[in-house]
């Protein structure tokens, strides 16, 4: 009897064994990339190594994301770009390992997200030059014709297997006639770029909010868009915040399904997401938000879960670190707009790391599935 019972608990270890292995492998696996902006904590030297480091260390792929405007002229003439553009380019290609794979983010729209994109702020190119493309509409064939030659050249310097071409397109601030103005130059930029790169996913990203205008817009892009992809920092406008508390066991029911389920068949992608780990407080947006690490690291479970249950393709977390040290030195020179400091305060402490190198449980969460096989 006893050999009998050492027999059936030894077969029964077994059985429990394989089953915690087919278990834990099922466990380690992951459909999408995790990746990262390179935007540092600092413009030092120093905080750029870091961001490239965690990028490099920890990071199947980087997001390459193009905010600063387009050389509208240099692109349509097939002319030499921009000098400040090219070394930015150029120091990012060097500073990224050659084996992470590349996502290209580039915003036609400029930072409120319902006008055309300035020039290129580095840009050197005359004045006039810069004032006639200014006044030209999204449904221009010129601006067109930029955009695509803009991308174009991105593409050839990068080499991405994933284009967002279309940075966060649905905002709820759209007036009409401009958006449709937009759509059409979206239609015709899509259909330029699949024919000249059919290979790779092109895609636009919505902003994930609860505006009825915001969901409106994003459905009438669906057809320009490979992916759904969602741009998400839902601590800033969600209704279950609205008392400041942003626990994210608190979000409304669906808050992202919503946006996911306008094409069920498209895959997800969530092109950029973070989330606040400390207070915010900006009076000018009447913003007063409570935050804890906790909630932050809760934020990104939800995410990643929602992830791997929809097969998802891509997860951006904006930045690695608290950016505090960028913000005090863009007070200190005395050089930005109080609206520039007030937009950069909205995402400074989102970091998986806070501003003393902190590692957060957002970022321990982070290394366990980024440590799970990439399938």
């Amino acid at each position: 009897m006893k050999i009998v019972i050492t027999i059936s608990v030894w077969f029964s270890f077994l059985f429990l064994s394989c089953s915690k292995k087919i278990s834990n492998t099922e466990n380690a696996t992951r459909s999408f990339y995790m990746g990262t902006t390179p935007w540092p904590a600092a413009l030092t030297i120093s905080e750029v190594e870091k961001t490239y480091q965690f990028i490099n260390n920890n990071c199947d792929i980087v997001a390459h994301h193009f905010d600063e405007g387009i050389p509208f002229e240099e692109a349509f003439t097939n002319t030499a770009m921009p000098s400040k553009l090219v070394e930015n380019v150029n120091f990012r290609k060097t500073k990224t390992a050659s084996e992470k794979k590349v996502f290209l983010s580039v915003a036609a729209l400029s930072i409120f997200r319902n006008t055309k994109a300035p020039y290129y702020t580095q840009a050197t190119t005359a004045s006039n030059i810069k004032n006639n493309w200014e006044q030209l509409p999204f449904n221009d064939a010129k601006i067109i014709t930029a955009y695509v030659n803009y991308i174009s050249w991105l593409i050839n310097q990068f080499n991405p297997i994933y284009v967002n071409y279309g940075v966060e397109s649905n905002s709820q601030n759209w007036d009409a006639q401009e958006f449709l103005k937009y759509k059409f130059f979206l239609q015709q930029v899509y259909t330029q770029l699949k024919l000249m790169y059919p290979t790779i996913p092109f895609f636009i990203s919505y902003i994930v909010d609860e505006s009825n205008a915001g969901y409106q817009f994003a459905t009438q892009l669906i057809n320009y868009t490979d992916f759904i992809g969602l741009s998400a920092y839902p601590y800033i406008s969600i209704s279950s915040s609205s008392n400041g508390n942003t626990n994210p066991q608190n979000f409304p029911i669906n808050y992202f399904e919503k946006f996911i389920n306008i094409q069920i068949d498209k895959p997800l992608a969530f092109a950029e997401t973070g989330y606040i780990a400390q207070n915010m407080l900006i009076p000018a947006y009447n913003l007063n938000k409570e935050a804890n690490t906790n909630w932050q690291d809760n934020y990104l479970q939800i995410v990643l879960n929602l992830c791997k249950t929809k097969n998802a393709k891509l997860l951006i977390w904006f930045c690695p670190k608290d950016y505090d040290e960028m913000v005090t030195a863009t007070i200190n020179q005395g050089t930005a707009t109080q609206e520039t400091i007030n937009l950069l305060s909205l995402w400074k402490d989102i970091g998986l790391i806070d501003e003393n190198g902190n590692a957060r449980p957002a970022y321990n969460t982070w290394i366990n599935w980024y440590n799970k096989k990439k399938q």
